[in-house]
């Protein structure tokens, strides 16, 4: 399957019609929306709508950073949809405090998703709903490569993540040398924090030095090794 940034490629209704969503399921099929409404209401008219949709995105397709059936096909939706023109709703999405456009939010989620796939050799789910998501790890990758320029700073930073996220995958590995510059200039320097623990855990990962964070705004206690451990807990809002 090839998906590229959203100005073409896979067509992301035709994707989400034709994808069998009753044989794959999120965390909560009972309670929450079915997962096709959720990520067509990422491109909903009411921007209102659009953020509900990004939370339901956290809390239900990968709650608590476990990664359900519906988690790889979702991602592929949304990695579809990322160049849309309706993706640059602005909002503060996910834990960050930041107004930031929505691509940027779905930049991260689709970096979180390639975390929590690639954390430990299991993985937090089914073995198939794992082997999945890390079948569409060079999907992701290749998605997050025409943001890593972005102008704007808050979704170059989220590339950076959801790009650096995926090279634990060994065929990627390849590409460490392009993202180390990245990550030292872009996730060290960034406001978010959860991003400058990352990129110094990538930096150390991946061999290299990392050296003192360019940006020394840095209080309190380190981080826990996965800063973002329980996902997204609030309980689920429906």
């Amino acid at each position: 399957m090839t998906i590229n940034d959203g100005n073409g490629g896979i067509d992301p209704w035709a994707l989400l019609l034709e994808t069998d969503w009753s044989s794959v399921e999120h965390c909560c099929p009972n309670t929450a929306p079915a997962t096709p409404v959720i990520l067509a209401e990422l491109l909903d008219d009411d921007e209102d709508v659009q953020r509900t949709a990004v939370r339901n995105l956290g809390q239900v397709v990968t709650h608590q950073n476990s990664i359900y059936g519906a988690a790889a096909p979702a991602a592929c939706f949304v990695i579809a949809i990322l160049g849309h023109s309706r993706t640059m709703t602005l909002g503060v999405y996910f834990h960050e405090e930041r107004l930031r456009p929505l691509r940027a939010a779905l930049l991260q989620w689709l970096g979180d998703l390639a975390y929590d796939a690639t954390y430990d050799e299991d993985g937090p789910g089914e073995p198939d709903d794992v082997t999945a998501v890390r079948a569409i790890l060079p999907l992701i990758y290749e998605a997050a490569r025409p943001y890593l320029i972005d102008a704007n700073l808050l979704i170059r930073e989220a590339a950076v993540h959801a790009a650096a996220m995926t090279l634990a995958a060994p065929e990627l590995a390849i590409h460490i040398p392009k993202l180390v510059p990245l990550v030292r200039s872009t996730l060290s320097a960034s406001e978010y924090r959860v991003y400058r623990y990352l990129a110094k855990r990538c930096l150390v990962t991946w061999g290299v030095e990392p050296g003192p964070l360019p940006d020394p705004r840095i209080s309190g206690p380190e981080p826990m090794d996965r800063p973002w451990a329980g996902g997204y807990s609030d309980d689920p809002p429906f």
